[in-house]
């Protein structure tokens, strides 16, 4: 993949459509998702939650990730992650009692500007809260591991639901801008943005990878990499992604759960509105 990255700065990064500073966040939305209709008009909005799995480019391959998705890899993690979800807390408790409704159907509004609380709600955050005030310790490992386990659980309880990200308020659309603009800007010795592989070059196939689109690109995490399984630490939240894509164009990673990744995650999504919710997911 380094490789690949290496290959793209080379190539050039021209931006294919023109992004408005000014533009509202529902223009944005509009613009954006219409590009990729108009770049894989044979793929429907709702199949985008399966990633690159979705792009005719990877037709070649999909044959062999639909055999695998029927014993799929991370079945083990969702039933670790269902054992954490409905283990009592010492003072009889469980994550459930924690949300509304148990959490279902809650996953797709994420993340999401507390009014009252004046801050962004992830829901990291908001399981560790969760274990805070049932006087539990908060899970520190923010990346992989019980935490990703437990978000699978938690968004598993939106699976299907279409993403629906409000901006109701002046400050969700400040975060809502912090994350545009860090989406689009360039960094790194490659002097690169996450546009330049999900938007300029996604379907692009090159040194045999094909990249995945940015449509739909938050709805299936956590996901199982099987590049992190050879590591022996299988699966993964977004914010390990984005610090992973970051290390590859030779930027320094941010800490999960900074402000500039909640920001990133909340464009990513919003940008994603209507997509199916569709977690866990496997990815190479």
């Amino acid at each position: 993949m380094n490789k690949l990255i290496k290959t793209l700065a080379v190539v050039g990064v021209a931006c294919s459509f023109p992004l408005a500073a000014s533009a509202t966040p529902e223009e944005d939305l509009a613009q954006f998702q219409q590009y990729f209709k108009d770049k894989f008009p044979t793929v429907p909005l709702e199949a985008y939650n399966d990633g690159v799995n979705a792009l005719p480019q990877y037709a070649e391959r999909r044959a062999n990730w639909e055999i695998l998705m029927e014993f799929p890899p991370y079945e083990e993690e969702i039933e670790k992650g269902e054992k954490l979800w409905n283990t009592p807390f010492a003072n009889g408790e469980t994550y459930a009692n924690c949300f509304k409704n148990g959490g279902k159907g809650l996953a797709v509004a994420y993340p999401y500007y507390d009014k009252k609380a004046g801050k962004m709600r992830t829901i990291e955050a908001d399981l560790n809260e969760c274990r805070t005030m049932n006087g539990e310790k908060p899970i520190k490992n923010l990346k992989h591991g019980d935490m990703a386990r437990l978000v699978i659980v938690f968004r598993r309880l939106s699976n299907g639901l279409p993403m629906a990200i409000k901006l109701d308020s002046p400050e969700a659309v400040a975060v809502y801008e912090k994350g545009k603009q860090f989406y689009w800007a360039r960094r790194g010795q490659l002097n690169m943005s996450c546009a330049t592989c999900h938007v300029q070059h996604a379907g692009n196939k090159i040194r045999g990878d094909v990249l995945s689109a940015e449509l739909g690109h938050g709805t299936g995490f956590p996901v199982y990499r099987t590049k992190w399984a050879q590591g022996g630490k299988p699966l993964g939240t977004i914010h390990r992604r984005f610090g992973g894509c970051n290390k590859q164009v030779r930027a320094k990673p941010l800490k999960p759960q900074s402000k500039a990744y909640v920001a990133l995650e909340l464009y990513e999504n919003y940008m994603s509105t209507d997509v199916p919710l569709k977690v866990p997911s496997q990815r190479q």
